[in-house]
């Protein structure tokens, strides 16, 4: 049998959500993803934190809220990196252009009002010249058409990088099924001087549905391939083409045969490097705004807290801060340390009474 993040793997590529799809055929897909990732949410996840000179991630805390950022923050400059096949979109790109052509062609022929003068002009000069139509179509590609063809790689190289900036992104906040990682502690919480917070998520979609919030959380699938989004940002980059050119009749057309799969927006942030990230069995939290442009945003963690986990190098002064706000909320506490008592490296939970 498949293990759950296998499975999450086929279901989230396989899903297919059409932008103008009706939103009942919308909810049954997000409901059968659900219905596998509900079951599987542990009842804890963890969230390694440093503190920051600034105070944020302490005031965080205090404040009841989830900090989250767009993926050009985290450490990995290639998270949320995307592989696009460039020779795929231009030919691509290419036959869309071509088959929008042969209708104009059509639509010349049979003298339909909707075609701009300019366009019949030329094409029925080629006519009068005694191209055939393909040849037209060949010559309309190369003369008016050849730049920006030629320039497709460099726009599709700035979409690889798209979701590692501010703008029309999600923000996303990640967590852990683990508090007794050595190397989380000391990469994620400042070298163990640090601490993490306790979640319970299980129910935290519905109450971020209920305020109104695009907020989903998902587990991370490790691969061994960037995944190949080439589908999806090819539909978009012909679409905008389309629809910069300001051509209603190809617009039209192309409406009809292209469609991008909502998912899109969701997987792209989910695949990791299997070989140098499986251990760290992350989830992310993933935040739609898109009127928020800012590097970070703060979103209330609904009640979903449940406990502080103190470094085993976190300063007095910083514990005992955390402590009193800990206190204040009701939380439980607990240190984390090397377990001297045991020649294993394992580090030891303790509760604070």
């Amino acid at each position: 049998m498949l293990d759950f993040r296998k499975q999450f793997q086929e279901i989230i590529e396989q899903s297919y959500i059409p932008f103008n799809i009706d939103k009942t055929a919308t909810s049954d897909v997000w409901s059968n993803i659900y219905k596998l990732v509900l079951p599987n949410i542990p009842e804890k996840l963890f969230r390694y934190r440093r503190i920051d000179d600034k105070g944020y991630t302490i005031e965080s805390f205090k404040s009841k809220t989830i900090s989250l950022c767009h993926a050009g923050m985290f450490p990995d400059k290639y998270d949320s990196y995307l592989y696009i096949d460039q020779d795929k979109i231009h030919k691509d790109l290419k036959n869309a252009l071509k088959d929008a052509l042969r209708i104009t062609l059509s639509h010349i022929t049979q003298k339909s009002p909707e075609i701009r003068a300019e366009k019949a002009t030329k094409i029925c000069y080629y006519r009068e010249c005694g191209y055939t139509d393909e040849q037209i179509i060949d010559k309309i590609l190369t003369d008016d058409y050849v730049d920006f063809c030629n320039n497709i790689g460099a726009a599709i190289k700035k979409q690889e990088s798209r979701f590692r900036n501010p703008r029309n992104s999600a923000k996303i906040a990640c967590f852990t099924e683990s508090v007794q990682s050595k190397y989380m502690w000391d990469r994620y919480a400042d070298g163990y001087k640090g601490f993490a917070l306790e979640y319970d998520l299980r129910r935290c979609i519905f109450k971020y549905n209920s305020l109104g919030m695009s907020v989903n959380l998902f587990p991370v699938i490790y691969t061994d391939l960037r995944p190949d989004v080439t589908l999806d940002e090819g539909n978009i980059h012909t679409y905008e083409y389309f629809k910069q050119i300001g051509d209603k009749n190809w617009l039209s057309f192309l409406s009809s045969i292209i469609s991008v799969n909502q998912l899109y927006w969701y997987r792209v942030y989910l695949y990791k490097d299997r070989k140098e990230y499986e251990y760290e069995h992350e989830w992310r939290m993933i935040y739609y705004n898109l009127e928020d442009e800012n590097d970070y945003v703060a979103i209330p963690d609904v009640g979903c807290l449940k406990a502080i986990y103190y470094g085993p190098d976190i300063s007095q002064k910083d514990k005992q801060e955390l402590h009193q706000i800990a206190v204040e909320k009701g939380l439980k506490e607990y240190d984390v340390d090397l377990d001297t008592g045991s020649r294993r490296y394992d580090l030891r939970v303790t509760a604070i009474k």
